[in-house]
């Protein structure tokens, strides 16, 4: 075949994933890397390349960074876009796996031993579903017979259940585990460039590339090789720039005001207070976390004790301005007008969270909300994944005692 006859590929507008990324660069801010690392991921996974080993989960993937910057809260997002209902989603905690004997909690407790009639926290109905997504949090706190086990699941995609003697699958799973190795040398490191409020974009991505070696050093260091390159993708979560940390202020304003909706209150910060906060709130060695304790402590807790005194009625819209005095209790006024409108929101939400729960307990889960494609077929078995084929793994039958 001569050149004549060959073609360049471009990258066209059609693929479902798009729409799943662009969802996620709205939620998770400053991780745009990552996010396009994870959906390259996704996008092989979709059509079943796995280097020739079919048997293992969609994606195995390591989120790597310092704390703070969105790792889990990407897992969780991801999980919500993939299953809004929720009816996929698996958190495990591996800091409640520092000693071995403890492991036993995740696959049950085989005969004769104590916690064999209890479920295993490795679900099959939950791990099994189309797109489920299985979250092991802090994997570097758990005891290396639970990397032994994970191992296992990297590599087979499938586990045994030692209190039924049942495979759970991992087939059509998504696991993902998140890690803070290396945070001290992480911590040391930005002390060292001395990252402020007001350090240039640019500096900060630098800056994430040298997290990322220091990261994957460290990771070397508790991890035997074998484990690590049993990982589809290391994706290093970058520090958070000033910008950044403006849009995740601003997201975090957004879901307080989800909750004062419930009492017909909605809260706007003032540019200076915005500024105000920020700065207080601003630390490059712990993410986002700082600037969410800021707001709970000067915005969530005095709101709360104006409203409970009945300085702020319901139906009220608050303004918070900054008062120029730099001191505990006195750099934030509280003004409010009433807004009846606010009253009726209220009430709208409140019915519509009572029929959202009736309609959960009567017609079962509900389908994604992302539809990947216009083909019958695609859409009535859901999920992103459907390209790869019928690779459903088998559900048990309640009747059999969860066994």
């Amino acid at each position: 075949m001569s050149d004549g006859d060959m073609r360049l590929a471009v990258r066209g507008q059609q693929n479902p994933l798009d729409e799943i990324e662009r969802r996620l660069r709205a939620q998770i801010f400053g991780q745009e890397r990552a996010i396009e690392s994870i959906i390259r991921v996704l996008n092989r996974s979709r059509y079943g390349f796995s280097a020739g080993n079919n048997r293992r989960p969609r994606a195995t993937l390591l989120f790597l960074g310092p704390t703070g910057v969105g790792k889990t809260a990407t897992a969780r997002a991801l999980a919500e876009l993939l299953r809004p209902d929720g009816s996929a989603f698996l958190k495990i905690d591996c800091s409640l796996f520092s000693q071995g004997h403890e492991v036993s909690a995740l696959v049950g407790a085989p005969p004769s031993y104590v916690g064999r009639d209890q479920k295993p926290l490795l679900n099959p109905d939950i791990i099994e579903q189309e797109g489920s997504v299985v979250l092991f949090d802090e994997i570097e706190k758990g005891t290396p017979e639970l990397w032994n086990l994970l191992l296992q699941v990297m590599e087979d995609g499938e586990i045994l259940l030692l209190n039924g003697g049942r495979r759970v699958s991992f087939h059509n799973s998504i696991v993902i585990f998140t890690t803070n190795v290396g945070a001290k040398e992480m911590v040391d490191f930005l002390d060292r460039r001395t990252i402020g409020f007001r350090t240039p974009h640019i500096d900060v991505e630098a800056t994430g590339r040298d997290i990322y070696q220091i990261g994957f050093e460290a990771l070397q260091k508790v991890f035997q090789p074998e484990w690590i390159n049993r990982l589809d993708e290391i994706i290093a979560f970058r520090p958070l720039s000033a910008e950044t940390l403006s849009h995740v202020f601003d997201r975090m304003i957004a879901e307080c005001n989800q909750q004062y909706l419930r009492y017909a209150v909605q809260v706007q910060v003032t540019p200076a207070a915005k500024e105000y906060l920020l700065t207080k709130g601003f630390d490059s060695r712990f993410g986002a976390r700082p600037l969410r304790q800021r707001i709970l402590k000067d915005i969530d807790a005095q709101l709360a004790d104006l409203m409970a005194s009945g300085a702020i009625p319901h139906g009220s819209l608050v303004e918070v301005r900054y008062t120029g005095i730099d001191e505990h209790g006195k750099a934030l006024q509280f003004y409010y007008c009433e807004k009846p409108e606010l009253l009726e929101l209220a009430e709208e939400l409140r019915q519509q969270e009572l029929q959202r729960l009736a309609v959960g307990q009567s017609d079962g889960p509900q389908p994604p909300s992302i539809s990947l494609t216009h083909e019958r077929s695609n859409a009535a078995e859901g999920g992103i994944f459907t390209t790869r084929g019928p690779r459903i793994a088998p559900r048990r039958d309640p009747r059999d005692g969860g066994r």
